[in-house]
């Protein structure tokens, strides 16, 4: 993998960002294939008549408006008109009404579908010598988002309790699942703010099926505890992680590796009352864990110091200098998290999040 820092990529995504709001027409038309969107609209089951704006004209025209700084629907249709005259169609009326009508039919399964379709396929793209150690890396991370403020919203998904009824936005927790070789959306979760198994790593359980055997899962320290390892280490993949806030590393115990190295036990904690007893029972009784100090020499990193946890146990096919790299890489998920929130191209539940 690639050992470009998280500020190279951030420019690079900015640039690719901007090259796309600049861009006339409907530059989606290229990025994402007729073809790919057909198949996703039978799968959804979608039927319609021949019209000018069809299901997939549409759906070009409403990303390019998600992304335009202009955001209006008359922006939108003249970036649409703009196409048809590239080409070579007859021109049409720059009225809004027709596209706005033909928004409002689009599926919210199809842009659920799209998302993940489209980023499993570019990670199943990628060049090989983008993974690490030859793994596939995924990252996770979590998140709030906010919606306009109508009643259908304030009923699924209510405000900050904190907040006094009307002064508030309706609140939803968000997970997402990441590429960490082509930084694209592999899954998502959406969920309550607050309120039973509304928490992150709940919403995160629900994503367990897009862990295959083999794979690397970076996280952060929310997900340091013996459950997530071993949930995930269920799942014939591993986890790297950040130590939680409740444990302490103790370097002078255990299995040495190197300086602030080492291999410790963790023993199974009481069922926790989220879990069921058949999960609890299939759970090893301890787990062999990883501890490496890491040091955080950047600029712009506010953590200079932290211990980070993992499944991968052999200290010579992965040393702790490449450990200390990929755990860095894991705020690049915080970048493509709130590309996902500014732009609003992340679609699920009926939600835009």
């Amino acid at each position: 993998m690639p050992r470009s820092t998280p500020t190279r990529l951030a420019r690079q995504a900015r640039r690719r960002y901007a090259d796309l709001t600049q861009a006339p027409g409907l530059p989606f038309a290229d990025l994402l294939p007729a073809a790919q969107v057909r198949q996703a609209l039978q799968q959804e089951q979608v039927t319609f008549a021949e019209r000018l704006f069809t299901p997939l004209v549409t759906l070009w025209v409403f990303l390019s408006q998600v992304l335009d700084p202009d955001g209006s629907c008359r922006a939108a249709v003249a970036r649409f008109l703009a196409w048809r005259t590239a080409q070579r169609l007859p021109p049409s009326s720059p009225d809004p009404s027709a596209y706005c009508k033909a928004r409002s039919r689009l599926p919210e399964g199809l842009l659920t579908r799209l998302t993940r379709d489209t980023g499993r396929r570019l990670q199943d793209e990628a060049p090989a010598a983008w993974r690490w150690e030859g793994r596939t890396v995924k990252v996770v991370d979590g998140s709030t988002v906010s919606m306009p403020d109508t009643p259908e919203n304030q009923a699924a998904y209510p405000q900050n309790p904190a907040q006094e009824p009307g002064l508030g936005f309706p609140l939803a927790r968000l997970v997402v699942l990441f590429s960490l070789a082509v930084g694209t959306v592999l899954d998502a979760a959406l969920g309550r703010y607050q309120g039973k198994q509304t928490g992150e790593t709940a919403l995160f359980h629900t994503l367990h099926g897009d862990l295959e055997e083999g794979d690397i899962l970076l996280a952060d320290r929310y997900y340091g505890s013996y459950w997530e390892l071993a949930l995930v280490r269920r799942r014939g993949a591993d986890l790297v992680t950040r130590l939680h806030q409740r444990r302490r590393a103790d370097f002078r115990r255990g299995r040495r590796l190197g300086c602030e190295d080492h291999v410790v036990t963790w023993e199974k904690p009481q069922r926790p009352a989220w879990m069921d007893p058949a999960t609890y029972a299939g759970l090893p009784g301890w787990l062999e864990v990883r501890e490496v100090r890491v040091w955080v020499r950047q600029p712009g990193f506010r953590t200079r110091v932290l211990v980070a946890v993992t499944t991968l146990l052999d200290g010579a096919d992965f040393p702790r200098s490449d450990l200390a790299v990929l755990y860095r890489m894991r705020w690049l998920a915080e970048i493509d998290q709130a590309d996902c929130r500014s732009s609003g191209s992340l679609y699920l539940g009926g939600v835009a999040a």
